[in-house]
C-alpha cells in the first residue's frame, strides 16, 4: 500500500533558487492530500504531473503567505477546470474569511461546495478518519496559530496464508473473517485465526511540522513515526534569530527526531540566504544521522522503518 510525500515547496518566505514556498502532496494508497499551498504551488504540480483534480483535501498550518497564497489560485482553478467534486480545507481560524473575501473581491464564482473546517484547540484533534487513514491536527508553537499534522495508518487486515486457501477451499466469507482476526469452523471442528494468518505490515506514520520554535510539547504527538517533516529554516549558528522569528535550527530539529524516535528526518524551509544546501545536510546529519533533504520534486516512500527510498522528479 503506497504512502509517500512529494515536496512541491521546500523554501520559506519567497520563491529562490528553484525553490518554491511550502507546499506537499501526501499519497495514501493512491489518496491525494495536499498540505500547506505556497506561491506556485499549481505550477510544482504540473512540473511534477500531480494530478490536482485527484485532490479532495487539502490542510493549512497557518495562515502566513507562503503557506497559503497559492490556495486562491488553486481553487479558481477548479472553477476553471470545471470541478463538481466537494473540497474539504482544514486549517487555523480565519482560513474560511481570507478564501471568501478573496473569491468575493476577485468575483470569482466556483461550481463545487468548499467544507471548510476552522481548528482553534490547544491540543490535538482528529480531523479525518477514514478506515485507512487518520489525520491528528496539532499545535505547534510559531508567532501566530500553526498546526502540524499527523499522518497514521490504520491497522491492515491479517494476511491468510494462501496455502489455507487452496487446502481449505475457503470461501470468500470465510477469508473475511479470518482477515478481521476472526476463529473460523470447518468440518464442526474451530480453527483458530493465528494458524491461518500471517501478521500484517506494521503501521506507518507521517508527522508535518510546519513553522514553528523548538517545543518538546509536540512529542505526545508525533512520539515513534516513521518519518517527521521537521522545519529547518536556519543553521546552528543563527539560533538567537531562530528563536526571535520563532523558527528552528538543523540541530533542534534533529533533536526532535532523535527525541520522537523517528525512523527518518525531512528538512525543509529553508531560509533564502543558503543557495547550498549541502552544509544545512551535514550540520543536521551529525546530530540525526537518518536525515534527508526536502527538495522541491522529490517523492520520499515511507516505509515501516522509515524511508525505503527517494524518487528525483521525473519531467519528461
Amino acid at each position: 500500500m503506497k504512502f509517500s510525500v512529494t515536496i512541491l515547496g521546500s523554501n520559506s518566505a519567497f520563491p529562490a533558487f528553484g525553490r518554491f514556498p511550502s507546499a506537499q502532496v501526501i499519497n495514501f494508497n493512491e489518496s491525494l492530500f495536499l498540505v500547506d499551498c505556497g506561491e506556485g504551488t499549481q505550477i510544482q504540480m504540473s512540473r511534477y504531473k500531480i494530478r490536482r483534480s485527484r485532490i479532495d483535501h487539502i490542510f493549512i498550518s497557518h495562515l502566513h503567505g507562503d503557506h497559503v497564497y497559492g490556495l486562491p489560485g488553486l481553487l479558481t482553478s477548479y472553477a476553471q477546470l470545471s470541478r463538481r467534486e466537494p473540497l474539504r480545507i482544514t486549517g487555523p481560524k480565519g482560513i474560511r474569511e481570507l478564501i471568501d473575501t478573496t473569491l468575493k473581491l476577485s468575483h470569482a464564482r466556483t461550481g463545487f461546495d468548499i467544507l471548510f473546517t476552522e481548528l482553534s484547540a490547544d491540543h490535538g484533534e482528529t480531523v479525518l478518519r477514514t478506515p485507512g487513514l487518520h489525520v491528528t491536527a496539532f499545535p505547534l508553537n510559531h508567532r501566530i496559530t500553526t498546526y502540524g499534522y499527523l499522518f497514521e495508518e490504520q491497522p491492515r487486515p491479517l494476511n491468510v496464508r494462501k496455502e489455507c486457501i487452496d487446502m481449505y477451499q475457503l470461501t470468500t466469507e470465510q477469508i473475511l473473517d479470518l482477515k478481521s482476526g476472526k476463529d473460523i469452523i470447518l468440518n464442526g471442528n474451530t480453527i483458530p485465526a493465528l494458524e491461518m494468518t500471517l501478521p500484517a505490515e506494521p503501521e506507518r506514520a507521517y508527522a508535518y511540522c510546519s513553522d514553528t520554535a523548538y517545543s518538546d510539547k509536540i512529542l505526545e504527538y508525533i512520539r515513534g513515526v516513521q518519518v517527521i517533516y521537521h522545519e529547518t529554516t536556519f543553521m546552528d549558528d543563527l539560533g538567537e534569530l531562530a528563536a526571535f522569528s520563532k523558527h528552528s535550527t538543523t540541530r533542534q530539529a534533529a533533536r526532535i527526531a532523535e527525541l520522537a524516535k523517528a525512523g527518518a528526518l525531512i528538512t525543509g524551509h529553508y531560509s533564502s540566504r543558503y543557495r547550498d544546501l549541502g552544509p544545512l545536510l551535514d550540520e543536521t546529519r551529525t546530530f540525526f544521522p537518518a536525515t534527508y533533504l526536502g527538495l522541491d520534486g522529490r517523492t520520499y516512500h515511507i516505509g515501516p522503518e522509515g524511508i525505503t527510498h527517494v524518487e528525483a522528479p521525473d519531467r519528461n
